[in-house]
């Protein structure tokens, strides 16, 4: 294991080198660093998260399997989750499915609100502060390859931008183009298979916030996603996210169904924003930032060969992310780790072949990460073929409800017949109970 720079040639070499300075790359390099290795991390953006509008919530399961002492580093948080759920909006109103306190009312917490473009920045110290070397503003265009046509290094954009080293760790995210010139999968991800979120940051007072949000301080934190009346009718997932001084509020809608229907991102977030639930929660704030992000949600799906002689592959370029439960972070953070220690394990034998790398894919075998996308790995079809679960359902719910608890003084014989009526002129029940089937199947992997 080299403990400095070396260089053969005039060229830089290193011990492993990862492409992509966020969640799972940072990972990579921390769980390397640690154990001695000397790693390059090779970052587009002028900084890490220069370029990431995430605004949502990281998981501290994946974090403290790396960082046990992580809390003393002081992470930019914006708020613990307290409070997490659903909400399901009709054209008027809303019902609200969330969970406090219980599972939730840890310290440290298990989940906290957070924003990418400030938390990169810090993930990245701390695999600096292990001993990786951060080369920004640096674009990867092409590997390197011995005579057997293994990866020995990476070519960048950069003048002499050759730099060596036996590991290559790629976190390019989801436009997998690294990715697809090794072969490790053969194409495009489909426009079916891809989300574009789209996001306002708005600036709110925190007491502003802590009142209209219902929490007692800011040491509360909201995390909901919103179904129904959210994406013009069409399949989308809304989300909504209550940060320290700031409301993280935006949808998730698939790539094909905007093309199919020729609708402008900021025409569906715009629909959302102004809904008359939605809008008095950000009501008077001011604009900080808006930005949209591709997100792979063809999971199992779209899931590539995850290694190959001198190479693995993680995060978003790999698809690791689960739409239903919104996991994604902690995916990426697990998979770098992993992939990591692979490559500890692989410095130590001197084999960085496939042979040696195929243990990365044999643990994550292990880890809830694969084991999950492969029982959800219907989920994307689902949604697809059945998008009343976006629309129809959600407006029945509140329809319900709303019946429910207005039938005071009425003969509640009638009350059934109402609320009977209400989902049969939504979706008969062969229709009704064929969707919960199908669901049923998507879920659980059947």
């Amino acid at each position: 294991m080299k403990r400095e720079i070396t260089g053969r040639g005039g060229k830089l070499s290193f011990d492993a080198v990862v492409v992509g300075a966020g969640l799972a790359g940072c990972a990579a390099a921390i769980s390397m660093a640690s154990q001695g290795l000397q790693v390059a991390i090779l970052e587009r953006g002028q900084k890490p998260g220069g370029k990431n509008y995430f605004g949502g919530a990281l998981y501290t399961h994946a974090i403290v399997e790396l960082l046990p002492d992580y809390m003393d580093w002081k992470p930019p948080f914006e708020r613990p989750v307290t409070e997490a759920g659903f909400w399901f909006l009709s054209e008027t109103g809303v019902t609200k499915m969330t969970v406090q306190g219980g599972y939730l009312d840890k310290s440290p917490a298990d989940a906290f609100i957070t924003l990418r473009s400030k938390f990169d920045v810090w993930w990245a110290d701390q695999a600096q502060r292990m001993g990786a070397f951060l080369i920004p503003k640096t674009t990867v265009v092409d590997f390197l390859r011995d005579e057997k046509g293994h990866v020995t290094g990476v070519l960048t954009d950069r003048e002499d931008g050759e730099i060596l080293a036996p590991i290559v760790v790629i976190c390019e995210g989801v436009n997998n183009l690294l990715t697809q010139k090794l072969g490790l999968i053969q194409h495009d991800l489909e426009p079916s298979r891809v989300a574009l979120g789209v996001k306002q940051l708005i600036s709110l007072p925190a007491d502003v916030i802590n009142s209209r949000f219902g929490l007692q301080s800011d040491a509360q934190g909201l995390a909901v996603s919103v179904l129904g009346d959210v994406s013009l009718g069409l399949p989308g997932m809304g989300f909504l996210y209550t940060g320290k001084n700031n409301v993280s509020v935006g949808l998730g809608v698939n790539l094909d169904v905007l093309a199919e229907y020729r609708l402008k991102p900021y025409e569906v977030l715009k629909h959302y924003l102004e809904h008359p639930i939605i809008q008095p929660l950000i009501k008077n704030g001011q604009l900080l930032e808006y930005g949209a992000h591709l997100i792979p949600e063809g999971g199992w799906t779209d899931l590539p060969a995850l290694f190959t002689d001198g190479v693995m592959v993680a995060g978003d370029a790999a698809a690791m992310v689960n739409a239903l439960h919104w996991e994604g972070t902690n995916m990426a953070m697990v998979a770098g780790r992993i992939a990591g220690e692979t490559a500890v394990l692989a410095h130590s034998k001197g084999d960085f072949s496939s042979k040696t790398l195929s243990e990365y894919s044999k643990r994550l075998k292990n880890e809830f990460l694969l084991k999950d996308l492969r029982q959800y790995r219907g989920f994307s079809k689902f949604l697809d073929t059945h998008p009343q679960f976006m629309d129809v359902y959600p407006s029945f719910m509140n329809d319900a409800l709303g019946l429910w608890f207005s039938a005071f003084g009425k003969p509640k014989k009638q009350l059934f017949k109402d609320i009977f009526h209400s989902l049969t002129k939504r979706r008969s029940l062969l229709n009704a109970a064929g969707d919960i089937l199908s669901m049923t199947k998507a879920v659980m992997g059947w």
